[in-house]
């Protein structure tokens, strides 16, 4: 089944009542896969079926994002795939990090060779299924980075992906890409997954990338029991990987599929859905629709050009002033609607030279905050000695006098002995690494630290050990 959702069409509620419609006609929870790209909209989508069938009847549902969902199947099989169940996983940030020190390593420019840009190619990679080896030997893609000024990927990308094995962790590319070697390599664990979906559900379907696709198609192999929910209209993610082929061939995969078009807007007015129907028409390839909308005709879409980020701004704000102060339009009901964090410097500055009073919504996450990942550091320190990048973040913070040339020392014993940073710091000694008595004991206090809330690890709750890392650590 495809729905071809245009914008404001109620495509939640039609994903909803089709996994409730599904629970209700002899499918069990844990038969039923629904795979999203935000938490938030898995959070919202479970508590919307909870409330049309009841707690009790969708519990065990198989609702998430494809990270999420794939790192629990990965988990589950960690042992089937060489993996261990209690991986880290690096966000974006750590995986720059080590990258920044591989780049670091093999001596190569830091300016050329940025963190980000190599970080993309790798992502790009994974994200079409290409390990480290074949990655190497393909002659177009070597020649595309010698082009580019980066003709060394090839050699930062193997020793990546040989540090994240060593650190046994795997950055987010890897969730999609060890699921699908999983099912790849071995059918008996494919084919179990696929009888246990027995109806699978995917949302944003124009959003998915080459390996979410081929997971998909890998679980719907044998039965062709799948609903698919997008709007090739609003494919806009492409600069990461998204393939609106996915959604516009869906036919060619599933020809026996049934296409159900959502028309009606039920969000916006008249004037901004003709807007944006007068622009998207002008698409090459697209699956025919018409949307339209009910609501009132509303204000014409203004369009106003600008040179300069600068001059955009002025514009902007300009605007909102006289809608403040002609119409008396309330501050609060005004938003301004950005596609990067970047862009919203020269927003600020002008809506403070005009005394605007504004909100920034949306900015760091909870999770993303120095402090918050320091914790989270310790905790994956505790379940994995093996995670380099939570090793090097807490092994001096808060600061007990192991300095940067200490760290380096155990940094170069791990790589020539080819044993973790901890392996190093338990036993330097044993690795060569000569430290005064002092660093040696504020050294090994650190170690027996991390070893005293290992010991804990399965004996406290969560809660109360953090309160303990908290405590102890000096956070």
């Amino acid at each position: 089944l495809l729905v071809i959702a245009g914008a404001g069409s109620g495509k939640t509620r039609v994903l909803t009542f089709k996994i409730a419609y599904l629970l209700e006609h002899d499918y069990a929870p844990w038969q039923v896969l629904a795979l999203t790209f935000t938490n938030k909209a898995a959070r919202e989508m479970n508590e919307r079926i909870a409330q049309i069938v009841g707690p009790g009847r969708s519990r065990g549902l198989w609702s998430g994002t494809f990270h999420s969902i794939f790192a629990r199947i990965l988990r589950a099989e960690s042992a089937t795939i060489g993996l261990e169940s209690n991986f880290s996983i690096y966000d974006a940030g750590e995986s720059r990090s080590l990258i920044k020190s591989i780049v670091k390593e093999l001596k190569l420019d830091d300016k050329t060779y940025k963190p980000s840009r190599v970080a993309g190619r790798i992502s790009e990679a994974k994200n079409r299924l290409i390990l480290p080896q074949e990655y190497a030997a393909d002659a177009q893609t070597l020649e595309r980075d010698r082009r580019d000024n980066l003709g060394e990927v090839h050699r930062i990308y193997t020793e990546y992906f040989r540090r994240c094995r060593t650190a046994k962790a795997l950055d987010f590319d890897d969730l999609l890409l060890y699921t699908y070697l999983l099912f790849d390599r071995v059918e008996e664990t494919r084919r179990r997954y696929a009888e246990r979906f027995r109806f699978i559900l995917v949302d944003e379907y124009q959003d998915t990338n080459y390996a979410q696709h081929a997971i998909v198609s890998q679980l719907t192999r044998d039965n062709h029991n799948i609903c698919v929910v997008g709007d090739d209209a609003q494919s806009i993610y492409s600069f990461r990987g998204a393939n609106i082929d996915n959604i516009l061939q869906f036919h060619r995969q599933y020809p026996e599929a049934v296409t159900v078009k959502l028309e009606q807007n039920y969000r916006s007015t008249q004037n901004i859905v003709g807007a944006a129907n007068s622009i998207i028409r002008h698409n090459k390839e697209q699956i025919e629709k018409t949307v339209y909308s009910e609501n009132a005709l509303g204000d014409q879409v203004l369009v106003m050009p600008a040179s300069t980020d600068k001059e955009e701004a002025a514009k902007v704000v300009g605007t909102i002033s006289r809608l403040h102060r002609r119409e008396q339009v309330p501050y609060n009901e005004i938003a301004i609607l950005y596609r990067t964090n970047a862009q919203s410097r020269s927003f600020e500055d002008a809506l403070r030279e005009h005394n605007v009073p504004y909100r920034i919504y949306g900015g760091m996450s909870f999770y993303q905050r120095k402090e918050i990942k320091d914790i989270i550091s310790y905790f994956r320190l505790v379940t994995n000695l093996y995670d380099e990048e939570a090793f090097k973040r807490v092994v001096n913070y808060p600061a007990r006098g192991i300095g940067a040339t200490t760290l380096q020392k155990i940094f170069t014993a791990s790589r020539e002995h080819d044993v973790s940073l901890w392996a190093v710091a338990e036993q330097p000694a044993q690795y060569g690494v000569p430290l005064t008595k002092g660093t040696l004991g504020k050294l090994q206090s650190f170690c027996n630290l991390i070893l005293e809330f290992r010991s804990r690890l399965y004996n406290v709750s969560a809660f109360d050990l953090a309160f303990d890392i908290i405590n102890a650590s000096g956070i």
